[in-house]
C-alpha cells in the first residue's frame, strides 16, 4: 500500500537566494493520511480558537498559542515528519561551484567531490560573503543574474564587478579560474537554456522534494507525493515520472557517503491547495517551525524544536561548516593549494584534468610528510 506523504515550504524565495528579508528555506514533509490530518487540524484549530480554520505557520510561531499547537504536531507525528532546511546564501554558494567549476572539471568530478573540493570553495565563498570580504557579495550577486537571466549567456566580463583592490587572494583565484575558463561555462549555461532548465534552477523547491522522496523511499515501499502548490513545481515533473512504480534502488557515493537517488512513486506529484488538504497545513506548519527555531535563542519552544530537528533534518539541507577551510587541517590545506594549481592550469591554458589524479595524491603526501616532520 503507498504512503501519502505532504509536502510545503517555508522562506521561498525563488531564485533570489540573497534575499535579506529571509535567510533560510525549509521544505518540510509529514507521513500521513487524510482522515487523520484533517481530525488532527480540527483538534487544534478547536482548542487553540485558531482563526479562519486553517494552520498557517507563519503566524502560528507569533503567539504562545499558536506555538503551543506546533509543539502538539511535533508530539503527534514524531518519527513521521522529515524536513530539507538550508541557509540560502550558502546553498547559493554551493551553486556557484555546481554551475561555474564543475562543468570544467566534469569528465573527473567525482574526484573533487571526494575530496570536499566543493565544499571548500563554498564555505570560502560563504565565509567572504558573512564577513563582508571585498567583491564576494558582488561575484554572488552578478552569478545569481547570470542564472537567472532570460538572455543569452554572455561571459565576456563575466564577475568584473567584484574586482576590488582589498580582494582576498582566494577571491581573485576564483574569479580568475571562471574568466579563464569562460568558454566551458558559457557552453554549460547554453545547454541549460536551450533544454528549458533555467527558470528555476537556483531555487530549492524541486532538490529539496526529491531529497526527502529518496529519504522517504528508504522506509515506504511505495509513496504518493502530495504538494502544496508551488511554481517551481509545474515547470517539470520528468525527473518524478521516471520514478512511477519503480522498484530498484540506486545510490550516489559522494566523499565516502552513499546517498538514494530512486524511489517509487504511486503516480504524478499532486499539486494541490493547503485549504482543502490538512496534511499540507501540517507541513507548512512545521516548515515554518523549523526556521523560527534556527533563528530564535531565547523562546523555550524554539529551543525545544531545535532539538527535535536534527532527529528529522535529511542530507542535502545546506549549511555551512568552516571546518572545510580549516587551514590547520591536511584536507583544507590540499584544496588550497589545488585551488592554486587549477587557476595557474587555466591562466596558462593547460588541460585542467591531465595527471590531476596523481597530482591530488602528490600534494596529500607532501602535506602529511611536512606535517610529520614539523610535529616531530
Amino acid at each position: 500500500m503507498s504512503q501519502k506523504i505532504y509536502f510545503d515550504e517555508s522562506g521561498f524565495t525563488g531564485n533570489n537566494l540573497l534575499s535579506p528579508n529571509q535567510e533560510f528555506f525549509s521544505y518540510s514533509s509529514v507521513a500521513t493520511n487524510d482522515d487523520e490530518a484533517k481530525d488532527f487540524v480540527e483538534y487544534l484549530i478547536k482548542k487553540y480558537s485558531i482563526q479562519n480554520s486553517e494552520l498557517k505557520g507563519r503566524q502560528l510561531v507569533k503567539s504562545s498559542k499558536g506555538r503551543k499547537a506546533i509543539s502538539e504536531i511535533m508530539r503527534k507525528f514524531r518519527g513521521r515528519i522529515k524536513i530539507s532546511l538550508s541557509n540560502k546564501k550558502y546553498a547559493l554558494a554551493s551553486k556557484f561551484f555546481e554551475y561555474i567549476f564543475e562543468p570544467c572539471i566534469s569528465e573527473q568530478s567525482s574526484m573533487f567531490y571526494d575530496i570536499n573540493f566543493h565544499r571548500f570553495i563554498a564555505n570560502i565563498l560563504y565565509i567572504e560573503l558573512a564577513t563582508r570580504g571585498a567583491g564576494a557579495e558582488e561575484i554572488l550577486l552578478e552569478f545569481e543574474s547570470l542564472m537567472r537571466s532570460d538572455e543569452e549567456v554572455n561571459l565576456e566580463n563575466i564577475f568584473s564587478s567584484s574586482t576590488h583592490p582589498e580582494n582576498s587572494p582566494i577571491l581573485v583565484q576564483i574569479r580568475e579560474f571562471a574568466e579563464n575558463k569562460k568558454s566551458s561555462i558559457k557552453q554549460e549555461l547554453d545547454s541549460l537554456a536551450d533544454n528549458g532548465l533555467d527558470k528555476w534552477i537556483l531555487d530549492l523547491t524541486d532538490s529539496s522534494l526529491f531529497t526527502l522522496l529518496a529519504a522517504w523511499g528508504q522506509e515506504y515501499e511505495q509513496l504518493t507525493a502530495i504538494c502544496d502548490d508551488a511554481k517551481p513545481l509545474h515547470h517539470d515533473q520528468q525527473l518524478y515520472k521516471v520514478m512511477i512504480n519503480r522498484e530498484d534502488k540506486k545510490y550516489l557515493s559522494i566523499a565516502g557517503d552513499d546517498h538514494p537517488i530512486t524511489f517509487n512513486l504511486s503516480g504524478s506529484i499532486k499539486l494541490v491547495a493547503s485549504k482543502t488538504y490538512h496534511g499540507i497545513q501540517l507541513a507548512d506548519t512545521i516548515a515554518a517551525a523549523s526556521i523560527f527555531a534556527i533563528t530564535n535563542n531565547s523562546d523555550k519552544h524554539a529551543l525545544k524544536w531545535r532539538k527535535y530537528i536534527s532527529e528529522i533534518i535529511v542530507p542535502g539541507s545546506l549549511f555551512p561548516d568552516i571546518n572545510y577551510i580549516d587551514l590547520s587541517e591536511l584536507e583544507a590545506q590540499r584544496n588550497a593549494v589545488l585551488l592554486q594549481e587549477l587557476h595557474s592550469r587555466s591562466k596558462e591554458g593547460i588541460p585542467l584534468l591531465e595527471g590531476m589524479h596523481e597530482y591530488i595524491q602528490f600534494i596529500g603526501q607532501q602535506l602529511m610528510y611536512n606535517s610529520i616532520i614539523m610535529n616531530a
